[in-house]
């Protein structure tokens, strides 16, 4: 099925969950990150028990120190 990551459309297996997505791209341990899927923000504790469907915008932005 295919997704949109940050804007670029994806192909990922049917069945996803949000957190396998995540590992593949080497995101889930990484800290000071947020992650919405069409809009709305998941909470970490929810990545695993997150199904993805085809046609969903998965947008995951990364904090930065500065101002």
């Amino acid at each position: 099925m295919e997704v949109t990551l940050n804007n670029k459309k994806i192909t990922i297996a049917d069945n996803d969950i949000l957190e396998t997505l995540l590992e593949s791209n080497h995101l889930v341990s990484k800290k000071g990150i947020a992650v919405a899927v069409n809009s709305s923000v998941i909470p970490k504790i929810n990545w695993a028990k997150t199904k993805l469907n085809n046609n969903d915008k998965i947008m995951i932005i990364t904090a930065t120190a500065g101002g």
